[in-house]
């Protein structure tokens, strides 16, 4: 609980158990069962990172991790860019998770440019078939969530 100004947020814990049928692939291009639970993996990591939070996940390690920035694309490349210090990703699979919906394609463009094979994320944004479109195309995995884990 934050209280500033004489208002206070609250936030509830994020400590909902998240199981497969919690999740629904939206893309042509469907996840072998462990690219599934690396998936659901680097969703479940989004749970502790705060605002905008973007993780990148290969072989059931995460490699980086974007967060705080007004733009969810800013953390997409904070991401990358810590993926690119300290891993050599080349011929890895490399995975991504959202915190929240993906308002624009320019995000999942950015992680797709950058060896991003599948992402996940919660739907519900009026850009939602933009995104899938987008994941058809380039042969992204896409998998949509039911619920979301933005923190303040």
């Amino acid at each position: 609980m934050i209280s500033n100004n004489n208002f206070t947020l609250t936030q509830n814990p994020d400590i909902k158990n998240l199981k497969f049928n919690n999740f629904q692939v939206v893309s042509k291009t469907k996840p072998t069962k462990k690219t599934f639970e690396n998936l659901i993996l680097a969703f479940h990591i989004c749970r502790f990172v705060k605002s905008n939070a973007i993780v990148l996940t290969s072989e059931n390690s995460t490699v980086g991790i974007g967060s705080g920035q007004p733009s969810r694309l800013d953390s997409c490349d904070i991401a990358i860019k810590k993926m690119n210090e300290f891993q050599n990703m080349s011929n890895k699979e490399i995975l991504a998770a959202s915190d929240a919906f993906f308002p624009f394609v320019d995000g999942i463009e950015r992680l797709v440019q950058n060896g991003v094979s599948g992402i996940i994320q919660p739907s519900g944004s009026i850009r939602d078939k933009e995104i899938i479109n987008f994941a058809n195309k380039t042969e992204t995995i896409l998998v949509f969530s039911k619920s979301r884990h933005f923190r303040h």
